[in-house]
């Protein structure tokens, strides 16, 4: 078969799954698709937030800050660019929110924070899971023997039901802290720098007087949350002299692009959830209302914990031990405790998906061939529960189809890509929005041949 006149326009990035630091385990984790770096899409709006802070008045209408901004060209490379630190003591409920960034970021966040303001009736996710207990809920944070704070489900939870919804307490730029790969720590998803920033010592921030200043701005940050110990109770795993607020986001944090800044989240409901290899829970982000949201990849059972994993999937034993290295503590999840036997098993099976998927996109690799090893793919990600990943897988098996002259199973890859990824992903985010965008180009195709045919 001919191939199309139409090509797709495919990220790059989805195919490079051994760019970052520990290739062969990451060769399953697509950054690109990850739910956590979806761009926020609403575009910052023009507003008095542009101003120096010592001009800024609070009497504005509209404006929901609560405290003069805190500003500093310090932390940027960029000659002039200006970071600060924006809060509403006010925000949810009056946990507050502070958001370290540039102006133009904090006024696109402020836009999409508005919109989760009629998002629920009743904000009953929100409240102090520790002092409140609802019935209805179908969780319940509790202490865990060995490993602190967790949560458990207190009745079923359906596949793919959404199991919590939380909002931020902080939102933080990267430029206020050392660049990931050069330091043993991370964040529970690892963000992929942009632009050109030059690498700095371990320990320092971006900036020759960031790291400093910085512990000002963290402190500022913590000061004027409405609700400070909703952070402070959250779990620490640095030593030094890291300000408390730095250790916690290094901790508790997951990286996230806003308006194409490179940023991390704090989510403290969802960060209460505890690691698993294998886990029954998956953090979704949605950009228009800044929620961060865990939805359940499989049944889960009252009593059971439900996890998250804090490190992409996908990986055999040995490198989740070296990722999980980060957070100073062994696994001791059901995958990692399992036999050996079953251990080895799994971790085959994960290395036969590494190897498939380079095979795949051969450009020597035959139709044939690539039908058999579609369906073996499919089978291994299935036995090992890779659903949040089938999104991903899909997009790509969409593309190698249509390059082959395939349009109607690229049309049949795409549609199943666009299906889980708007249960895993976000909505309005880029990889949905890349989707639809293929998948029109797909069906432009299989319409002009049915026309030239018919």
């Amino acid at each position: 078969m001919a191939k199309p006149k139409h090509r797709l326009d495919l990220s790059s990035t989805l195919l490079s799954f051994f760019s970052l630091a520990i290739n062969c385990a990451q060769a399953l984790q697509t950054a690109c698709t990850n739910p956590l770096l979806s761009p926020l899409s609403v575009p910052p709006k023009q507003s008095p937030l542009l101003v120096e802070d010592d001009s800024v008045s609070l009497d504005i209408p509209n404006l929901p800050w609560t405290h003069p901004p805190l500003c500093s060209t310090s932390f940027s490379d960029i000659p002039g660019e200006k970071l600060c630190v924006f809060s509403s003591s006010s925000y949810n409920f009056g946990a507050g929110v502070s958001f370290l960034t540039t102006p133009e970021t904090a006024a696109g966040l402020v836009a999409a924070a508005d919109k989760a303001a009629d998002q629920w009736a009743e904000r009953r996710h929100f409240k102090p899971q520790e002092e409140i207990q609802h019935p209805d809920l179908p969780y319940a944070i509790i202490t865990i023997p060995g490993k602190g704070k967790g949560v458990i489900a207190t009745r079923k939870i359906n596949r793919f039901e959404t199991i919590m919804r939380s909002f931020p307490a902080l939102i933080a730029d990267n430029a206020f802290f050392p660049r990931e790969e050069e330091e043993e720590a991370g964040v529970k998803f690892k963000v992929t720098e942009g632009g050109t920033r030059k690498a700095t010592p371990v320990g320092q921030s971006v900036g020759a007087k960031g790291f400093v200043k910085a512990r000002r701005y963290y402190q500022r940050a913590l000061e004027q949350l409405g609700d400070k110990q909703r952070v402070l109770d959250l779990a620490r795993s640095r030593k030094g002299e890291m300000h408390v607020l730095e250790d916690v986001i290094r901790t508790n944090a997951f990286g996230m692009t806003v308006n194409g800044r490179d940023c991390k989240g704090l989510y403290p409901e969802i960060a209460r959830m505890n690691h698993a290899c294998d886990p029954n829970a998956f953090p979704r982000f949605t950009s228009k209302d800044l929620v961060m949201s865990a939805v359940a990849t499989r049944d889960i059972m009252p009593g059971e914990e439900i996890t998250i994993s804090y490190i992409p999937l996908g990986m055999p034993t040995s490198y989740r031990a070296k990722s999980l290295g980060n957070w100073h503590f062994n696994c001791t999840c059901a995958l990692c405790t399992a036999p050996a036997e079953a251990r080895d098993a799994s971790d085959s099976r994960r290395e036969r998906l590494m190897e498939l998927f380079y095979a795949m996109q051969d450009s020597e690799t035959q139709y044939d061939a690539l039908i058999d090893w579609t369906r073996e793919f499919i089978e291994l990600a299935q036995v090992e529960r890779l659903i949040t990943k089938i999104g991903e897988y899909y997009q790509v098996f969409m593309k190698l189809y249509y390059d082959k002259g395939d349009p109607e199973s690229a049309k049949k890859y795409g549609e199943a890509a666009l299906y889980f990824a708007e249960i895993f992903s976000d909505p309005e985010g880029g990889f949905c929005t890349s989707l639809r965008e293929d998948l029109q180009v797909v069906e432009k195709v299989l319409a002009e041949t049915k026309a030239k045919s018919g």
